[in-house]
């Protein structure tokens, strides 16, 4: 099954679960750590073993999607990007901003969330219909 790994700020983890619980495949541990919550306070051994999870994760999901929105740093978003392409894995891009590495040639632009959600579905059916014919 085709994994997506979201890679935004930790703020945005309400919609990567309403998405996972709507049957997109949203992969990625940090969405429901605890770190990430309000008044959190972890240790650096927690954010070393957190850090060492995401770009593990971002690095075996089939797609990563980048969101950067307006206003917004992409800090983390932007390594776990990086860490998907070397890789060698897909990132789709949403953001306002112009990131030279778009112009990668495993980097897909998008204009909303909507549109990469649709590419990501798409090629998530397309993969199983792939599986089923063998």
């Amino acid at each position: 099954m085709m994994r997506a790994y979201p890679a935004s700020k930790a703020k945005h983890s309400q919609w990567w679960r309403a998405l996972r619980a709507a049957g997109v495949p949203i992969s990625a541990t940090w969405i429901d750590w605890e770190g990430n919550t309000a008044g959190a306070e972890p240790t650096a051994d927690a954010w070393s073993r957190h850090w060492q999870t995401c770009i593990t994760e971002a690095a075996e999901a089939d797609v990563c999607l980048f969101v950067c929105n307006e206003g917004e740093t992409a800090c983390g978003a932007l390594i776990e990007a990086g860490a998907a392409l070397a890789a060698g894995k897909r990132v789709y891009i949403v953001s306002d901003y112009t990131w030279t590495f778009s112009n990668h040639p495993r980097c897909r632009l998008f204009a909303t969330l909507e549109d990469a959600i649709t590419a990501i579905v798409a090629g998530a059916q397309g993969a199983r219909l792939r599986l089923a014919k063998r």
